[in-house]
C-alpha cells in the first residue's frame, strides 16, 4: 500500500507550513500544486489570482496540474501532496481537509507576502481570498461535480485557525498511522 497523504484546505489554512511539519516527522517527499499554479501564472506573466479567471475559460491549466498530479499518485510513495483536489486524482490517498477561519487566513496569507499575489492591504487579501475560493469552488464544480470543501470526502477535518503547523502535523501523523492499519487489514481482506 502507497503512503500518500493529500492535504487540502482553505486559502491561508497553513497547508504549506504544515506540510514542512510533515516532513520533519515522516522524511516524505512533499509537492505542492499551489508552486505549480504560481509557476505557470509567472510563466504568462499574471497574478494567481488572474490565472483563476483565465483558468474558467482555459481548461489546459487544469490539465497541466491535474496530470501532474494523477501521475504522481501513481509512480510516488512516502509522498504529501499540497493540492486542492489530490484527494479527488488520486483516491488511494489519506485525505485531510485544513479549515481557517477566513480572517486568519488572510491575515497568514497577507503576512506571507508573496511576490505573485497582489495584497497590498489585510482588506484587499481577504476580498482577494474570498473571490479566489469562490472561483475555485466553481470551477472545480463546473469541471468535476466536486464540492472540495465538503468534508464528507476527507479523512481527516482539521480547524488550523488557532492551531500551530507542528500540532497540527502531530494529529495528521497519529490518525495516518490508524489508518493505514486499517486499510491495510481492509485489503488483506480483500
Amino acid at each position: 500500500m502507497k503512503k500518500i497523504i493529500a492535504m487540502s484546505g482553505d486559502i491561508g489554512s497553513g497547508k504549506s507550513s504544515v506540510a514542512a511539519a510533515l516532513k520533519e516527522l515522516t522524511a516524505f517527499d512533499v509537492i505542492s500544486t499551489g508552486k505549480i499554479q504560481r509557476t505557470i501564472a509567472e510563466r504568462r506573466g499574471v497574478t494567481t489570482l488572474e490565472l483563476n479567471k483565465i483558468s474558467q475559460t482555459d481548461r489546459s491549466i487544469d490539465d497541466e496540474i491535474d496530470s501532474y498530479v494523477i501521475e504522481i499518485g501513481k509512480t510516488s510513495n512516502e509522498l504529501i501532496i499540497d493540492s486542492r483536489l489530490a484527494w479527488h486524482f488520486i483516491p488511494s490517498a489519506f485525505k485531510v481537509f485544513l479549515s481557517v477561519n477566513a480572517k486568519i487566513g488572510a491575515e497568514r496569507v497577507f503576512n506571507a507576502s508573496r511576490k505573485d499575489e497582489n495584497n497590498p492591504s489585510l482588506a484587499a487579501t481577504l476580498e482577494n481570498n474570498l473571490k479566489r475560493q469562490e472561483f475555485e469552488d466553481n470551477r472545480f464544480l463546473d469541471l468535476y461535480s466536486v464540492k472540495f470543501r465538503d468534508h464528507k470526502n476527507y479523512d481527516l477535518v482539521i480547524d488550523t485557525s488557532f492551531e500551530a503547523p507542528e500540532d497540527v502535523a502531530k494529529q495528521i501523523v497519529t490518525h495516518f498511522k490508524k489508518w493505514l492499519i486499517i486499510s491495510t487489514a481492509a485489503q488483506k481482506s480483500d
